[in-house]
């Protein structure tokens, strides 16, 4: 028994399709347990929910009972009141049974009856448990003798005897009982084995086991099995691919998105959770770039038709804000936008002629303009002569539009510092291109007009621009 966990109980109806007409029939009998409620809950994701909560009946036996079967996967029993759980297996055809164990020591006391998966799992984890007793047993003899290396190396080759154990126990548990629920858990919970290879040296070798291990990451797990949805495994399993074993970059992530989501396109429930799921985390992402991901999923699954469970007026934020944030992506190339200066002659973004670029949106009436203010003067005077040019645009519009010149001279945005703009009718549109919806905005421009880097934080934009500046170098060196 799992205790002293972090539980959110909320209760949520489940689309699943009833299996049968059966329906379950689950009686739990606990010793040692005081309370007179007892709550059914189910691994979701990467959350836990409510589905039921009975009263102990006259027969000392807590039930739950509905005409309908739940949908496969992992549940628990959560006692009170410290949320500490039980948990059991509910494959499709396994729900009539009856189980009872001691509250206080439910895998050594669990006794189970009518449901074969839940009683394999429970021997499972008795070993398990025996075999964590000398695992903890070896870890504090190796503690006392860490000073004596024969007795350290003979108690680290007793550990890895029962490792080996261990797995031999799970495969042969796993070939006797393929079917079953257990089984399935047992396996995905296992890493494929990386065979050796050859190379000419030890980063050639490393990098063939990477990309081996990462072929065969889902090798031992059917991702697309509802039943794992409901379960403790598929999504730190999904979780790690995506945020460890992918390199963290856009192109990288979109591909390894596309993977997951194409493993999972015909489990309906699976491939709406992900979708839901990987949209929400990039659209909430705080790490600069990845909003890529976030368009990626959009264009390519929600606005095509993927994602029919979308109210339409959602859907169509959703693509509108894609739509707009696509053009100014890292990695494009930045929309050309006609300003005009303090003499409102036309003032043209490309035609700054500098090796880098920094756009900076502000406004007279933005607080957090004013904070930034002194950071971009040391930024501009710091990078004076260096081939960088700050190319300020003031977000006033209409009759406020000449408030840009006062706060210009507020700021000590100097003309020998900065190329001061402005666009009081938005007749360039930069507030649709740029998507400018608050100040300040920074973005990072090269000779190219390639966007760099963006949503820079005024405090950090030296340091950050120093780093463009040497990664910028060291690429045109290697091209070389």
């Amino acid at each position: 028994m799992n205790r002293f966990i972090v539980f959110s109980l909320f209760l949520i109806f489940t689309t699943a399709t009833a299996f049968a007409q059966k329906g379950y029939n689950i009686r739990v009998k606990l010793d040692n347990y005081a309370e007179n409620e007892l709550i059914l809950g189910f691994h979701y994701g990467d959350k836990q929910y409510v589905k039921d909560t009975v009263t102990l009946g006259a027969d000392g036996y807590f039930t739950f009972k509905a005409d309908t079967l739940l949908p496969c996967g992992v549940y628990m029993f959560v006692l009170k009141p410290d949320n500490s759980f039980i948990q059991i297996l509910l494959p499709d055809t396994d729900q009539d049974f009856t189980i009872s164990t001691d509250a206080k020591d439910a895998v050594f006391k669990m006794k189970t009856k009518g449901t074969e998966d839940n009683q394999i799992f429970y021997e499972y984890l008795g070993y398990l448990g025996k075999m964590r007793v000398d695992a903890d047993t070896i870890r504090a003899q190796m503690e006392r003798l860490k000073d004596n290396p024969a007795d350290s190396l003979r108690l680290i080759q007793k550990s890895g005897e029962l490792d080996k154990l261990v797995k031999k126990y799970q495969r042969e548990l796993i070939a006797k009982h393929p079917g079953t629920l257990t089984a399935k858990i047992i396996k995905s919970s296992t890493e494929p084995e990386i065979p050796e290879f050859e190379g000419k040296d030890d980063k050639e070798i490393q990098l063939k086991k990477y990309f081996w291990y990462r072929a065969h990451y889902f090798d031992n797990i059917d991702i697309s099995d509802p039943c794992m949805l409901r379960s403790p495994v598929l999504h730190p399993k999904v979780d790690q691919y995506i945020n460890k074993i992918v390199p963290q970059h856009p192109d990288s992530i979109n591909i390894a998105l596309d993977e997951v989501i194409g493993k999972v396109k015909n489990s309906s429930e699976t491939y709406k959770f992900y979708l839901i799921h990987f949209l929400n985390t990039y659209a909430k992402s705080k790490f600069v770039g990845m909003d890529a991901c976030y368009v990626h999923l959009a264009l390519k699954y929600y606005c095509t038709g993927g994602a029919d469970w979308v109210k339409q007026e959602d859907l169509d934020k959703i693509c509108d804000n894609a739509r707009r944030l696509e053009p100014i992506l890292i990695g494009k190339i930045a929309p050309n936008i006609i300003v005009k200066n303090n003499k409102d002659q036309p003032v043209s973004l490309w035609d700054v002629d500098s090796d880098y670029t920094v756009l900076f949106f502000w406004a007279p009436d933005c607080s957090h303009c004013k904070k930034s203010a002194p950071f971009m003067v040391e930024f501009a005077k710091h990078f004076k002569g260096r081939g960088v040019k700050v190319f300020n645009v003031c977000t006033a519009v209409t009759d406020k539009g000449p408030e840009c010149w006062k706060g210009v001279e507020e700021k000590e945005f100097s003309d020998d510092l900065f190329l001061n703009t402005y666009d009081p009718y938005l007749q360039s549109r930069y507030k649709t291109l740029y998507d400018v919806q608050s100040t300040p905005q920074i973005f990072i421009l090269d000779r190219k007009h390639e966007i760099l880097m963006k949503k820079v934080g005024a405090e950090e934009l030296i340091k950050v621009m120093e780093d463009v500046m040497r990664f910028q170098e060291e690429k045109k060196n290697q091209g070389k």
